[in-house]
Parts: structure tokens; C-alpha cells; sequence
């Protein structure tokens, strides 16, 4: 639901296809915000169809007229909410590769900022006056649906482990990883892929030529990159099996060392695969 990409840039001179036209950076906004409002559409029906808190005595069409405005008026607050914690804070915070906490964060700064929306719509309905005694009333079960929403989209958003265990020779390689290639700036395309980051809506593909970025989901690029050993160590990480230089091990956690100065986490979701690969 972020409505924004980082700044393209590449450690070596940029090729022109390597950025996303505006155009697709449009459409995949679009289609997020568009999902996000089917979401919240989806949860107006439900709370309206089983009257909660306290809108129960409200006829199914008051009901109706007041859920779905209210919750899809709380999605764009959070879109803005959310843009705003995932580019300005969430580094500060180091909350990069920490989804629980950076999920509470959010639900701490949409509760209030939420809570404003209803507060204002309520009394248009008979529900309230605008006091401040009624805005500090709303804090809890707004958010309990705050905690309810966030907790939604970051299961529909979620993306399942990939791990590609066998090597392809390089004169057999599929279709798909030549597909994938060539959605690179041609003086990467040769290179070796030590590794793909997600920064957002972009990817970050790490090569032995330097790095670049493009627009792509993380899950869709792992599809692509068949005929190439590798696995997802984490959320936001993929890996090339033959990058790793080092295995780093400490109070529970790994992380992999690799080529170019590089160093992948690996989450505790993706520890029990990659060791009966025999990866760490």
C-alpha cells in the first residue's frame, strides 16, 4: 500500500531500460490501493452485518453506510500512515527485517490518526457529540481494528519460501531465468546474481558488476530464477547459493556472508529449510 519507490540508482552508469516508467509504477499503486480498499470494503460488510460495537440497534443500511465509508476513510489514512513509517522511520528504527515490531509501530501511530476519522463521521449518524471524552472512548476499539487490519493485509501481502535446490548448467538454463535476465541493464545480464533485496515496490539485484534496481515483486523474481541454485533466507532476501563466502552464527541468529561485501539475514522462519538443504 506504499505509494511511493526509492530513487533508482546503480553503483556503475545506468542503462535506460533499467528504470520503471511511470507508467508501472502507476498501475502497481493503483492495484495496491485497489486491494487495500477491497480489503476494507470486505471488513465495512462484516462489521456492519454483525452490528459491532454497539451499532447493532442501527438498521443493516444505516449499518452499512457507515461501516464501509468509515473503514475505507481509515484505509487512506493508513496508506499515508504507513508510507510515512516505512520511509522515514522504519531505518531509524531498525525495523528493517523486524515484521512484528514494525506491525505494532504502525498499529500505535494508526490508532490515533484513525480514531480522528471516526470521531469526525460519528455524530453524523446520531452516534455522538464531538467532545474529547467520546475521541479517547473510540483509542480501543479502534484499535482493535487497527490490529485487525494490519494483521490482514500482512497475511494477504505474504509471500511463501522459495528455494531453487538443484543446479542447471548454464547452457541449459530455462526460459524463465533468461526472462529474468533480461529485465537487467545489459552490463549486468553476464554477470553472476549474488543476491535480490526488496526495497519497497523495487528490487535490488546485487551482481558481481555492481547493483541495480528495478520494478518487480520479490516472489515473481524467485519464479524467474529457475536454472539458478539459490534460496529466500528471509522476507525481503534471496540468495545465490554460490555467493556465500562465510556462515556467521550468534545468540540464535545466521547470517550469510557473501560475495561483494554482502551480508544476508536469515530469519528464524527460514533457518529449518535452508539447514535440511544443507545451506547453514
Amino acid at each position: 500500500m506504499r505509494e511511493t519507490g526509492p530513487e533508482l540508482r546503480e553503483t556503475t552508469p545506468p542503462a535506460v531500460h533499467a528504470s520503471p516508467t511511470t507508467a508501472e509504477v502507476w498501475t502497481r499503486n493503483w492495484r495496491n490501493w485497489l486491494r487495500a480498499t477491497g480489503v476494507a470494503i470486505g471488513m465495512g460488510v462484516f462489521l456492519s452485518l454483525i452490528g459491532a460495537f454497539g451499532t447493532g440497534a442501527m438498521p443493516l443500511w444505516h449499518r452499512l453506510i457507515y461501516w464501509v465509508p468509515v473503514m475505507v476513510l481509515g484505509t487512506l489514512v493508513a496508506v499515508f500512515v504507513e508510507s510515512f513509517t516505512f520511509h522515514v522511520l522504519r531505518a531509524r528504527l531498525k525495523l528493517e527485517h523486524r515484521p512484528l515490531p514494525y506491525a505494532a509501530l504502525l498499529v500505535v501511530l494508526l490508532t490515533p490518526a484513525i480514531s480522528v476519522v471516526v470521531w469526525l463521521l460519528t455524530p453524523l449518524f446520531g452516534g455522538s457529540v464531538w467532545n474529547l471524552s467520546n475521541y479517547v472512548h473510540l483509542l480501543t476499539p479502534v484499535g482493535i481494528l487497527s490490529a485487525a487490519m494490519t494483521g490482514l493485509n500482512m497475511l494477504i501481502n505474504r509471500e511463501p519460501q522459495q528455494s531453487h535446490a538443484f543446479v542447471a548448467p548454464v547452457a541449459e538454463a530455462t526460459p524463465a531465468a533468461v526472462a529474468f535476465l533480461e529485465r537487467l541493464p545489459f552490463k549486468h545480464q553476464r554477470a553472476d546474481i549474488y543476491a535480490i533485496t526488496a526495497e519497497d515496490h523495487y528490487l535490488r539485484v546485487h551482481t558481481s558488476a555492481g547493483n541495480t534496481m528495478i520494478l518487480m515483486r520479490l516472489y515473481d523474481a524467485i519464479r524467474e530464477l529457475e536454472g539458478i541454485e539459490g534460496s529466500q533466507t528471509h522476507r525481503s532476501w534471496w540468495v545465490a547459493k554460490d555467493a556465500i563466502t562465510d556462515i556467521r552464527k550468534q545468540d540464535g541468529k545466521v547470517c550469510l556472508v557473501l560475495k561483494g561485501d554482502l551480508e544476508a539475514p536469515v530469519s528464524r522462519s527460514f533457518q529449518k529449510a535452508l539447514r535440511a538443504d544443507g545451506w547453514v
